[in-house]
């Protein structure tokens, strides 16, 4: 059975990726060379690296929040937001906001509402 997904991003630089993650989101990591794999909590990201910018297709992933409105207010002081100052109200009953890691990635934070 199913049990659990996990998004695979694209980083050009594993070590630098893993800083920004341990930084500014407050991501542990365990940097296996060319792979990494990011946890918060029950939250886990995995990361690959690309030997270039031109090959480093930009992802996203999308992570549930049960405070979608402290979360922006953290991250949009630390500048963030992406872009600057959108948390929006979906019409399939979500508020949300994203933000871009330092390889292009889109990080989605969303809470149903």
């Amino acid at each position: 059975m199913l049990q659990k997904a996990v998004p695979v991003l694209p980083a050009i630089n594993i070590s630098v990726t893993i800083e920004f993650y341990k930084c500014k989101l407050g991501f542990t990591a365990k940097n296996f060379g060319n792979y990494a794999i990011l946890k918060y909590h029950d939250v886990e990201i995995h990361l690959f690296m690309v030997d270039s910018k031109k090959k480093a297709e930009p992802a996203s992933c999308y992570i549930f929040v049960d405070n979608v409105e402290d979360l922006y207010t953290d991250l949009g002081a630390k500048e963030l937001i992406y872009p600057k100052g959108q948390l929006v109200k979906k019409p399939r009953g979500f508020k949300e906001f994203t933000i871009k890691d330092n390889n292009g990635n889109f990080i989605h934070f969303g809470q149903k509402s």
